[in-house]
């Protein structure tokens, strides 16, 4: 008897933290979400360019990875689509106010090829505005 009891309660341990491992690596589950910006986030940073609010909230996303490849030198940045538009890179951002914004998101490089097509190396910033 001592031994099942000994075992269910490994196995709900276990259980446990299999579902506590299942949860952290969700997307969208809300305030902790790292590829997603809501209008009050962006509002709470008291900024006028949606550049600006990124920078302070999410400046991971504005960071280059440096070249992608040894011939071209060049530095690889997001590219920012808007309303399912290519808009161009990230200093398309500040000329956005983000009183005009509805979200943000973050696609890194692979969800951003299945979603946008190939090009992004850096990902894709996405925008809906209002």
């Amino acid at each position: 008897m001592r031994r099942r009891t000994g075992v269910l309660a490994a196995a709900l341990v276990l259980a446990g933290c299999v579902a506590a491992c299942a949860g952290a690596g969700r997307q969208g589950s809300g305030a902790g979400d790292r590829d997603r910006l809501t209008p009050a986030q962006l509002a709470a940073t008291n900024t006028q360019s949606l550049y600006d609010a990124i920078e302070r909230l999410r400046p991971e996303w504005l960071t280059s990875r440096g070249p992608t490849s040894v011939t071209d030198a060049t530095l690889t940045m997001p590219s920012v689509f808007m309303d399912g538009q290519l808009m161009g890179k990230v200093d398309y951002l500040r000329d956005l106010r983000i009183t005009d914004v509805t979200f943000v998101r973050f696609w890194p490089a692979g969800q951003a090829a299945a979603r946008f097509g190939m090009g992004h190396p850096r990902g894709v910033i996405e925008i809906s505005r209002r």
